[in-house]
């Protein structure tokens, strides 16, 4: 990458609510610092070099100790050098795919924990391999575990008005959280001191680049009839991010540690909004005595049931859930100080 491809072009050194200028373009005030929101802009737009300048300023006003950026696999370098060409006396740490390797992740991971850095950089596929706190696992996973049990007692006692398949779906992810937190205890009795896990490398605030990657998180739900809600039962990969977020949370005290930067915040499904709150924003979630996507839903958005014709081309009734609801009250909660 040629070195003046970027010709950075800073006004001032992003005090306050400056304008960050790149190329002579203005990019968005530096609310970044202040709120810690979803950040959305769209594609081409700025997004790299604010987020670099973002994790250096928290790092250089002490809002942050350790941050880390993570982004694609085949973004990762650029974001490494837009950081260098920002900040060229910063000390960064690059994750390359030989440090990644076998042999040489543990020294890697130890490498994280024993220097401060001014940021870690590396790929969702790097960060999805370092080790999770097992302890904070076992905790996530028994809250949701609580959430379907308490699902099937209401179900089971609504009796006769609750299909099969509801009561057979709830039972399947109640057996496959019960394996999950087996696995977890396993590797409690069986862990060794060797390994650094994520809690240990003292991140404090992550920018997770291109985030709708991680979008597919579990979710408890008794609407199984309802069309377009996605796969409840989520994957590993985002689970994991859940996980580094919540070991974050849990040592401010705070819905803080995470900024998600996207140009499709929300695309396909009602529930993409409902999962920004269950990553971002727990403690508010909390206060609201909201524990599951069904109670969020009630408050929030809107059910309707249409006519749609099959693969068979018959007419069949289908619910989905269409409308936000509250927004004024939703936009508040979503954007009200931590």
């Amino acid at each position: 990458m040629e070195e003046n491809r970027l010709m950075i072009n800073m006004e001032s050194r992003i005090l306050g609510d400056e304008y960050v200028r790149f190329g002579g373009e203005r990019l968005g005030r530096f609310h970044i610092l202040i709120w810690f929101r979803t950040f959305r802009l769209a594609c081409g737009t700025g997004k790299t070099l604010i987020m670099c300048i973002a994790a250096h300023e928290m790092k250089r006003l002490k809002l942050a100790h350790k941050p880390m950026i993570i982004g694609l696999k085949a973004n990762v370098a650029e974001i490494a050098a837009t950081y260098q060409t920002a900040y060229p006396n910063a000390r960064i740490l690059y994750a390359s795919e030989k440090d990644f390797s076998t042999a040489n992740r543990v020294r890697f991971f130890n490498n994280i924990r024993n220097n401060d850095y001014d940021c870690v950089i590396m790929s969702h596929d790097q960060f999805g391999k370092i080790p999770q706190s097992p302890e904070l696992q076992q905790r996530i996973l028994q809250a949701e575990l609580d959430t379907v049990e308490e699902n099937l007692e209401v179900l089971r006692q609504q009796g006769k008005n609750v299909s099969r398949a509801m009561l057979k779906g709830l039972e399947k992810r109640k057996h496959n959280l019960e394996a999950k937190l087996e696995k977890v205890e396993y590797a409690i009795k069986s862990r060794t001191d060797d390994v650094a896990d994520f809690k240990q490398m003292g991140i404090d605030h992550i920018f997770i680049d291109e985030s709708h990657q991680f979008k597919n998180l579990t979710f408890n739900t008794r609407h199984d009839r309802v069309a377009g809600l996605g796969n409840s039962e989520g994957s590993q990969k985002a689970l994991n991010m859940l996980f580094a977020i919540r070991t974050i949370q849990e040592r401010t005290g705070k819905d803080l540690g995470a900024t998600f930067l996207s140009g499709t915040t929300i695309s396909n499904s009602l529930t993409e909004l409902y999962l920004l709150f269950k990553y971002l924003r727990p403690k508010e979630l909390e206060r609201q005595d909201i524990r599951c996507f069904d109670a969020w839903a009630a408050i929030f958005a809107k059910k309707t049931t249409d006519f749609e014709f099959n693969v068979t081309n018959n007419i069949v009734q289908k619910e989905r859930f269409r409308y936000f609801i509250k927004v004024p009250e939703l936009a508040r909660r979503a954007t009200a100080p931590r």
